[in-house]
């Protein structure tokens, strides 16, 4: 098959109307409405074109009228979209909707209850980006620009930010301590001789008023004044009755009762009653004073012996407890001794083992081979007729032996 350019065949005509009808088909399918029209018009535009003959002498046929056509379905498919112009052009023309009284008068209040708001916010951002600083003190040594520094202005408005909130460091009113040392302006005037008297005599009379012990205030009624547990005097010892939770005692009780009464040290009951360092802090279990330590910096803590034995008879179940228990850690605390003791002679006889191993080899003799004495002849002892001594030649062990 030939192709001359500018003319079609009849095949290529039938081909292109075979092509065109299932197209309109597949088209109609869609959307029927619109495509009988467009193809009856294109139906009409395009036969004439192709239907005329080439041995006629008539007009050659072309694609002209094969393009026009597809262009005319191609519009017919934007009707759709002008029909909806149109429907929205009408839809606009429709009678406007008329509000009523009540609905209007909702609208206006609520429009100036916006406008309210709105002054309202625009009021409080324009306090807050004002600038309102009170006058610093300012001194001798330290100078300011004085036209920097702003003015309250008048009608009493307070700043809405502190200078505290956006300022960490105010050099103006911070004080120079010299970096920690002792500045001359507070530093006591050496020349003067009963300044530092002065000053000790002061803390030694405030270090006595801390550590006095105030007599009790007397009873009002006698009869119900607190007495001694032992001889129920009345002159009951001030430091045990305020400290140790209200302990009747007299002083003179005290001294001669040193088996109850007497102050023991953390120490004592920690390694005498087995009490452990939690239980010692407990101020409800064990109450104690504090005193300045004579053999140390950190201060010393007493507790009263009777209540320390009340506790510990509590937590051992009584004194046998206490002494069997006792004994149980001083039995472990020697097997542990002894354990480390044997542990290090072990370790040595392994060490004396490897040297002896390590002559044995130096000198060439067998690992196994069992030393034997080549015993001396026998020296006399002097002051003893009866003692002779012995000594190895090899090893040099020495041995007494007894003439009978």
């Amino acid at each position: 098959m030939s192709f001359v350019k500018g003319r079609l065949t009849d095949e290529q005509k039938t081909r292109i109307e075979a092509n065109r009808q299932r197209a309109l088909e597949r088209l109609g399918k869609n959307k029927p409405s619109t495509l009988t029209s467009s193809s009856q018009k294109v139906q009409q535009t395009s036969t004439p074109n192709i239907s005329s003959g080439n041995d006629n002498g008539k007009k050659q046929p072309s694609n002209e009228g094969l393009i026009k056509s597809f262009d005319q379905i191609r519009n017919s498919n934007m009707d759709p979209m002008s029909g909806a112009f149109n429907q929205s052009e009408q839809a606009s023309k429709r009678p406007r909707i008329e509000l009523t009284p009540e609905q209007r008068r909702r609208i206006d209040e609520n429009r100036k209850r916006a406008l309210e708001i709105q002054k309202e916010k625009h009021k409080n951002n324009r306090e807050a980006t004002k600038t309102y600083l009170d006058p610093v003190p300012v001194s001798n040594n330290v100078r300011l620009n004085k036209e920097k520094i702003a003015k309250p202005t008048e009608g009493g408005i307070k700043a809405s930010i502190k200078k505290a909130d956006y300022i960490e460091y105010d050099f103006a009113t911070m004080k120079d301590t010299r970096g920690g040392f002792i500045s001359l302006e507070d530093a006591p005037n050496p020349l003067s001789a009963n300044t530092d008297s002065k000053t000790l005599e002061e803390w030694k009379e405030r270090q006595k008023q801390q550590h006095v012990v105030r007599d009790l205030a007397p009873p009002l009624d006698i009869s119900q004044a607190p007495k001694c547990y032992e001889c129920s005097s009345l002159e009951i010892d001030p430091n045990l009755y305020l400290n140790f939770n209200q302990v009747r005692v007299c002083r003179p009780c005290q001294k001669k009762m040193p088996e109850k009464y007497s102050l023991l040290t953390k120490t004592e009951c920690r390694e005498d009653y087995l009490l452990t360092d939690p239980e010692l802090k407990d101020t409800s279990l064990l109450p104690r004073i504090e005193k300045p330590n004579p053999h140390g910096f950190s201060r010393m803590q007493l507790f009263l012996r009777f209540q320390v034995e009340e506790f510990a008879w509590k937590k051992w179940g009584s004194s046998e407890g206490l002494d069997k228990e006792w004994e149980r850690r001083e039995a472990m605390r020697i097997q542990r001794r002894d354990k480390k003791y044997n542990e290090k002679i072990t370790e040595m006889r392994k060490k004396t083992r490897a040297e002896e191993y390590t002559r044995k080899l130096r000198n060439g003799e067998a690992l196994g081979e069992r030393h034997v004495h080549d015993w001396s002849a026998p020296l006399a002892v002097p002051g003893d007729l009866h003692t002779v001594k012995r000594r190895c030649i090899d090893c040099g062990l020495e041995t007494e032996e007894i003439l009978m």
